[in-house]
């Protein structure tokens, strides 16, 4: 997908929602390098496109409730030990084979308790899927990593603050 096909498709769920173009950045490949061998995934599909066109800088889309990839104030060290954490939750709930299939941990939802997660080395990298840990249960939503997003987007209509059009993360920030 273009940049301007994932804004537009993002933008769909939210027309009234303000953004701007001027402020989205992504990563360039040499970076997606770099993501991958720190976080240890395969960075492809969906995931490479948003991270591509929009993973530091969404232009007023995002903040990191709930998506981690924009934090301003993590570093790679924060960002290395969410992973491994939300990793660790797979292991307390013995899915060793979804740890083998490089999970990548995009954000948490509901006071912590879901926490969301794509499968970068699977025969589906851009299926989204959830461990509840109240339940110690994985869920497969059903949405690929951009209907998730644009699912975010559509929720943010309720925020009381609006996100700043500037807002932005860096997974490479030392």
């Amino acid at each position: 997908m273009t940049k301007t096909e994932l804004i537009e498709y993002l933008h769909s769920a939210y027309p009234e929602l303000t953004i701007d173009i001027t402020y989205i950045k992504g990563y360039s490949e040499e970076d997606i390098v770099k993501l991958e061998r720190l976080y240890d995934i395969k960075i492809q599909g969906q995931l490479l496109d948003f991270l591509i066109h929009m993973g530091r800088c969404s232009g007023g889309f995002f903040s990191n409730q709930p998506l981690s990839f924009y934090s301003e104030t993590a570093n790679i060290r924060d960002e290395i030990k969410f992973q491994i954490g939300c990793e660790d939750g797979l292991r307390e709930v013995q899915r060793f084979d979804l740890v083998e299939q490089k999970p990548f941990f995009i954000s948490m939802e509901n006071e912590g308790i879901l926490h969301y997660f794509l499968l970068t080395d699977s025969d589906n990298p851009d299926l989204v899927y959830y461990l509840d840990t109240n339940y110690d249960t994985i869920v497969d939503t059903g949405l690929t990593f951009n209907e998730y997003l644009r699912s975010v987007v559509d929720s943010s209509r309720g925020y009381a603050c609006k996100i700043p059009l500037d807002y932005t993360g860096d997974l490479l920030r030392i």
